[in-house]
């Protein structure tokens, strides 16, 4: 049959108004719920009506898909605090290997009202006879201001059958694990992260529809409720009890995109506002640290929010799935792209990610273009001019500089220097006037929790950077690994990679802002962690001389919750895997934690120095005459000082300060005491002595000992009369330091008595 183009346009319009037809059909059938979802401090009755008389209503409060063998709604609904009954979902095993531990009581629980509207048979295939799934928590007898202060609550319903099923649910060792046990017996000796089981499932065929409904901090009914899909995400993490999740927004379930503020305060990376949508966000455990402090990548990514490159930035929320308490998780965003979208003003289908030499978006061609980069810089002699200015073309060296200083700071024993969590994204084409849109390749950080003493409390160490620098080892073949050593052969990017270590340790993680992190964030999560360690005890079984003491032969119960109330027919199981005070556990894990970040600069710069053979850090002082009248950046940083500085650096770095007069100020000059302006004329450290006043904004300094610099500002005075026109980019000699081939033997042990100890940084 042949279609003319009105016969065509006819039918289009006759389907969209069937379809416009079936949907408002369904608005009618559709139940509506008495009761919003929420917190109620008494049991209350929930009625569910319908628009339709002839209707039938049936309703599930396990989670579970209503169908005609659910049961049929006749009359009011007793919602009531199911907090005292038997733990359901909580009491499943068959979810990590090698650790059968279930909450020794009872957890938290809400009521999971799930109904649908179902007409009688009817053979009009138009008309709508059984309406989509409407779901509803209530949380009956718990004050959330009580219980959760200004925590976000968050509430994941599924088909208990989606998560648990032997064969198809994704939460669950289940016959994959099976089916890999058989195929090697051998496999079964393996550590438990290695293990393989139903949860290792990926992609669309592990995704499994839900909905969550989202409780703000600020209050006590929801926020959203949305239809979504939901798949386990993580690496070795999901082999845990607690397992992270994914959501996915999409037109098939229900909301296209989330357009709620879900992360507060969730700046874009262009700096151009608030995140205003997302199409994914995770739901995620602590990973590595899930059993131990719970936010060390919080607490890590947040300390280097500003720097150039992504992070996640995240909220903390008690999480319910399908009604029983399932610990504290933290909210953020998804790297994808509509992140890059979201977050720059970029087509998401020009974006391009690859995560662990993987396209994550973008096409095979992508793939090989990265390798083409890569191979690059890793395979050129970089104290070539040309080839270190395509390198920079190629790779944007302030984000690798930064990335692989972060990543050596806190002692990251997951990520780049050891091949694992990484990735880089770039545009394909470039985008004129675009923050970052350049075509460059730029660095992600993501999973940073095995690190900063989390199962090794020795803050003095920089074996993943030695190993890296170090030939013969087996960080020296990595990707990351070669692309340092290659570059670190320029003497321009050795004197960046030089002053972004001082500036981490200086600036990032000064003391008084980490301090002033760890300890609020510690006295928010106080009240909360003591359900979350009931929830999931310690850590399974690991050969590790790990921050807690496993004794297996010594299990100890939880303290009681719930305890006025019916008892627990699980009260009389043990596990080995219980903590006898989980507050005194988290109180361990915080100050471990604490220490570890307060000992990291008392020597960081001192294992640096020995390993490049470099001086001894000396302290340098900037101040300005008048910080109402300006101010200053360091190293080119988005940060703004307004008060005086100091930090150590080395003396062998040109390290470079930019002056900001306030608004309707002026700048005058720099001055300097013990320390020298850098000259351009030359490529040693022969400096113009004569010269102690600059007028340039931004200056080189060589520090000395008791290095001070200091912005004038104000009414000009006294200018010199001689001002040497240009400012050196020029790096001395001494600089080239050779890259250690060998790693000292002490390095990695006590700091010797001969090297000095670095002075704590004044607060910022």
């Amino acid at each position: 049959m042949k279609y003319t183009t009105k016969s065509f346009l006819n039918l289009l319009l006759l389907a969209f108004a069937s379809s416009k037809a079936i949907n408002e059909e369904e608005n009618i059938l559709l139940p509506k719920f008495s009761l919003a979802s929420g917190f109620y401090d008494e049991p209350i009755e929930l009625e569910i009506k319908t628009s339709n008389p002839e209707a039938i209503i049936y309703y599930t409060t396990d989670g579970s898909i209503p169908n005609e063998n659910s049961t049929i709604y006749e009359k009011p609904i007793l919602l009531k605090n199911k907090s005292y009954e038997d733990n359901v979902y909580s009491n499943i095993t068959n979810v990590e290997p090698s650790n059968d531990y279930v909450p020794s009581k009872k957890v938290k629980k809400a009521n999971i009202i799930r109904a649908i509207a179902k007409l009688p048979n009817s053979n009009n295939t138009n008309s709508t006879t059984t309406t989509s799934v409407i779901s509803k928590t209530y949380f009956v007898g718990m004050n959330k201001k009580e219980l959760y202060f200004d925590f976000p609550v968050i509430s994941l319903i599924t088909d208990p059958y989606n998560l648990f099923d032997y064969e198809y649910g994704i939460y669950v060792l289940g016959k994959v694990h099976d089916d890999w046990i058989k195929e090697d017996p051998a496999n079964a000796n393996l550590m438990f992260f290695l293990h393989k089981g139903n949860y290792n499932l990926k992609g669309r065929e592990a995704e499994r529809p839900a909905t969550i409904e989202y409780f703000p901090g600020n209050g006590d009914r929801e926020g959203f409720n949305e239809d979504v899909g939901i798949r386990i995400m993580g690496d070795a993490s999901r082999s845990f009890i607690q397992k992270s999740f994914r959501i996915f927004f999409r037109k098939e379930y229900g909301a296209k995109n989330l357009k709620y503020d879900i992360i507060p305060d969730n700046i874009r990376s262009d700096g151009k506002g608030l995140v205003k949508s997302y199409k994914t966000i995770n739901i995620r455990s602590g990973g590595n640290d899930s059993k131990w402090f719970l936010f060390r990548d919080k607490v890590l990514q947040s300390l280097v929010k500003d720097r150039n490159f992504e992070t996640q930035q995240g909220d903390i929320a008690a999480f319910y799935l399908d009604g029983e308490y399932w610990g504290l998780y933290t909210i953020n965003e998804n790297y994808n792209d509509n992140y890059f979208a979201t977050n720059y003003d970029i087509d998401k289908d020009n974006v391009i990610l690859i995560k662990k030499y993987k396209i994550e978006e973008g096409v095979e061609e992508d793939l090989e273009t990265f390798n083409e980069a890569m191979n690059f810089i890793m395979n050129h002699d970089m104290t070539n001019l040309e080839n270190y200015e395509k390198a920079s073309q190629l790779l944007d060296l302030d984000s690798f500089i930064w990335y692989m200083v972060f990543n050596t700071y806190i002692s990251n024993d997951d990520g780049i220097f050891n091949d694992r969590n990484w990735a880089m994204w770039r545009v394909r084409d470039p985008v004129p006037g675009v923050l970052n849109a350049d075509g460059k390749w730029r660095m992600i950080v993501f999973d940073t929790e095995l690190s900063s003493g989390i199962y090794d409390t020795n803050y003095k160490s920089i074996d993943s950077l030695m190993n890296a620098l170090t030939e013969g080892t087996e960080s020296s073949n990595f990707m990351g690994s070669k692309l340092l050593s290659s570059l670190l052969k320029n003497k321009e990017f050795k004197n960046s990679f030089y002053n972004a270590i001082c500036d981490v340790k200086n600036i990032d993680f000064n003391l008084d802002t980490v301090n002033s992190v760890i300890d609020s964030l510690k006295e928010r999560v106080d009240p909360l962690v003591y359900d979350h360690f009931i929830r999931y005890g310690k850590m399974a079984d690991l050969e590790f001389e790990g921050p807690f003491e496993f004794d297996p032969n010594n299990p100890i119960d939880f303290k009681s919750i719930d305890s006025t109330k019916s008892t627990n027919s699980n009260d009389s199981t043990e596990s080995t895997n219980s903590i006898s005070d989980p507050n005194e556990f988290y109180d361990q894990q915080y100050q471990q934690f604490k220490d570890w970040l307060n000992g990291r600069p008392t020597v960081f710069l001192d294992l640096i120095a020995k390993l490049f053979k470099l001086n001894p850090a000396v302290e340098v002082t900037v101040t300005s005459t008048d910080f109402t009248k300006g101010s200053f950046q360091i190293n080119h940083g988005k940060k703004i000082f307004e008060k005086e500085f100091k930090g150590d650096y080395f003396t062998e770095a040109i390290l470079y300060l930019t002056a900001i007069p306030s608004e309707g100020e002026t700048f005058n000059y720099w001055s300097i005491e013990n320390c020298q302006f850098a000259d351009s004329n030359t490529n040693t450290t022969n400096t113009n002595t004569n010269t102690n006043k600059l007028e340039e904004i931004t200056v080189g300094i060589l520090p000395n000992e008791g290095c001070k610099v200091i912005a004038n500002f104000g009414p000009v005075s006294e200018i010199p009369t001689e001002i040497p026109t240009e400012v050196s980019t020029e790096i001395p000699t001494e600089i080239l330091t050779e890259i250690p081939t060998e790693i000292p033997n002490d390095i990695s042990n006590e700091v010797p008595k001969k090297v000095k100890i670095i002075k704590k940084c004044l607060k910022l």
